[in-house]
């Protein structure tokens, strides 16, 4: 392993998570005129989503709820045609995928 990377060992691999999320939110923020499918807060959102289920099935003790996650972003982001999510629904959904990886590390390692 590389004596110098931190991320080498996978301890630090959850904060992987928050950094798609709310790198996509702030990405999204600072170029407002992206064309109307290009959002990327929900595609921020979408990938620490399928990067918490990762570092769930990596556990030995599986948490069903983080391995559960990328459904609730596919229910949220991806499927609505209508509605698209505003950026109140991306920084509560970063927030709480926050929350779950910093669970997942704690009580599942």
């Amino acid at each position: 392993m590389a004596e110098g990377f931190p991320l080498a060992d996978g301890r630090h691999l959850w904060l992987l998570v928050p950094a798609l999320a709310w790198g996509g939110i702030l990405t999204g923020l600072l170029i407002p005129f992206s064309p109307p499918y290009l959002s990327f807060g929900a595609y921020g959102c979408t990938l620490a989503s399928l990067a918490i289920a990762v570092l769930a099935l990596r556990k030995k003790r599986k948490d069903i709820v983080s391995l559960c996650v990328p459904m609730f972003a596919l229910f949220i982001f991806i499927a609505p045609l209508e509605n698209k999510p505003t950026i109140l629904i991306e920084i509560l959904y970063a927030a709480t995928i926050t929350g779950l990886s910093i669970r997942l590390e704690k009580r599942f390692s």
